[in-house]
């Protein structure tokens, strides 16, 4: 054997128990699972460990880590996730089909392997400006690649439920290759969810209590229980492992690096679960074997002889922390390959530095967006509409989104809940179409953050009245191929200085990123205007 883990403990799937052995793999294979002393070139004392195969984020936007491909990838193989489907459609709205072709050869370079799913919505509808698209024809074509496995969340719902025959075309096409359709339902309920997802939609991960993934099973959907930055699964979410032990299977969809850094990758998930009462071998198959089989990675899905030797050693089942990963049967040596960057993707700005923000129209001053922490959705709330455009003693601001593509759109609506107390934050990293937006307690305090991006061809900034601080994300706008640890310094500053100018939310960089998004309830802001999503139009 080239290397042998001694005295591990590996979980038993069917039984739902752990079974302790010694481990060969020859190669990158496992080839012996034995009671009795197992000789090797290599032998590693696990010490009562628990050995699993590698966990599977279900469903991610690699771009919400602020990092290139092969640097998230290294980053999460670290906390033990060495499987990502990730939905590409952040660069895809910037770049089109270039941008994720560049972000599916350079995630080449990552120890974790980055399976896609194709984006099927750039944009996700008509009623935001985007960089790039995504044509039917580019997604037929690009369902044809070999680390494809889905065809990415399908968002417009209207489209979808009024059969749509471009929308009908992907999915047949998905399904023809055996390759899964993933959804996007948030509060979609009764005959509209049934429809929904009886047009071939496999799973949805747009859920955060029991009552809608019941309801959501019951109609034929697999669920991705998330937990990331700005959303997270409520605890009773996590009874639905023991009712449908087949049906969940764990994502991030949104999670910025530092807080990857701060509290782990999907391993977060496990501790979770097993703090809400779920078995520790339960809590491990939901992270790692249900999505693998569901993907079709079946040779990663167990530790078992002849499967691959893809495996993490975790030091208990409370803390799940990573001890050890294994790659292809060596254990993982953490480097960070970058690649070439294409020229395109460093100068992705078509917008000359402002000199004032948008007035609010006259026709929306008696609505306001309210935010909400934990959670994407928003609410709609009317206000006076004779009140200023900056109230900071009753938490009225403005908002604002500045399109950044060449085609000068801006758009500006009142906004609560952030809590801001003085100065700006802004982000280029703005979902789906990643125009500029920022919040402000002044028209000067937005213009010093919007600049500021602007200077930096992308990325964060924050004003408190005294300095300007900024985190470069020069790569489409969007993302970094700066050192992750370096950047994981800048993004701490700016998120404790978002902390001390705006303290009712946990992270309000990652709301704020947010609240340009069309397709989320139930009011947004996009660079045409302020958007009611239950009536999916301009307000």
């Amino acid at each position: 054997m080239d290397l042998v883990l001694k005295n591990v403990r590996i979980p038993d799937f069917n039984n739902l128990k752990f079974e302790k052995v010694n481990i060969g793999i020859k190669g990158n294979v496992i080839a012996k699972i034995s009671s009795d002393t197992i000789s090797g070139k290599e032998t590693i004392d696990c010490k009562n460990g628990i050995l699993s195969p590698g966990l599977i984020d279900c469903h991610c936007h690699i771009e919400s880590s602020y990092l290139i491909p092969s640097l998230f990838g290294n980053i999460v193989a670290g906390y033990g996730t060495l499987y990502v489907v990730a939905d590409c459609h952040e660069i895809s709205n910037v770049a089109g089909k270039k941008g994720l072709e560049f972000f599916i050869e350079n995630s080449k370079l990552s120890a974790c392997h980055i399976f896609y799913a194709v984006p099927s919505c750039v944009p996700a509808t008509d009623f935001a400006t985007s960089g790039g698209r995504l044509d039917t024809n580019d997604i037929l074509d690009l369902l044809e690649n070999d680390r494809v496995v889905s065809l990415g969340e399908l968002m417009n719902i209207p489209a979808v439920l009024n059969r749509d025959e471009n929308v009908l075309k992907i999915i047949e096409k998905a399904k023809g290759l055996n390759k899964r359709v993933n959804g996007h339902a948030p509060k979609l309920r009764g005959d509209s969810l049934k429809s929904y997802f009886s047009i071939g939609i496999d799973d949805d991960h747009e859920n955060e209590e029991y009552d809608e993934i019941a309801e959501k099973i019951s109609a034929g959907a697999h669920i991705f229980l998330r937990e990331g930055s700005a959303e997270h699964s409520h605890p009773n979410a996590y009874k639905a492992i023991e009712d449908f032990p087949e049906k969940i299977m764990f994502c991030t969809d949104d999670k910025t690096l530092n807080d990857i850094l701060e509290s782990g990758h999907i391993n977060y998930h496990l501790k979770k679960a097993v703090k809400n009462g779920i078995n520790p071998v339960l809590a491990l198959k939901t992270a790692s074997y249900n999505g693998l089989m569901y993907y079709g990675l079946d040779k990663y899905a167990e530790v078992k002889e002849g499967n691959i030797a893809n495996l993490v050693l975790f030091n208990g089942e409370m803390e799940f922390k990573p001890e050890l990963t294994i790659i292809n049967g060596k254990p993982l040596q953490e480097t960070f390959e970058i690649g070439k960057i294409p020229d395109y993707l460093l100068n992705s700005f078509k917008i000359s530095k402002i000199t004032d923000a948008p007035k609010i129209d006259e026709k929306v001053k008696h609505i306001c967006i309210k935010a909400n922490d934990k959670s994407l959705i928003t609410d709609k709330v009317s206000v006076d509409k004779n009140a200023p455009e900056f109230d900071l003693e009753n938490d009225l601001l403005k908002l604002v989104v500045f399109e950044r593509y060449g085609h000068g759109y801006q758009s500006a609506a009142r906004i609560t809940g952030f809590g801001l107390k003085k100065g700006a934050i802004a982000s280029s990293l703005a979902h789906d179409c990643h125009n500029i937006i920022a919040i402000g307690t002044s028209d000067y305090a937005i213009q010093k953050v919007v600049n500021a991006i602007i200077e930096n061809k992308g990325g964060l900034a924050l004003f408190d009245e005294n300095t300007v601080y900024t985190v470069p994300l020069n790569v489409g706008g969007i993302v970094s191929a700066q050192n992750p640890y370096d950047l994981a310094k800048k993004l701490s500053t700016i998120k404790e200085k978002a902390k001390l100018i705006c303290q009712d939310l946990t992270d309000p960089i990652s709301t704020l990123t947010f609240m340009a998004l069309e397709v989320i309830p139930h009011l947004k802001l996009t660079d045409r205007g302020l958007f009611d999503v239950d009536k999916f139009g301009y307000v």
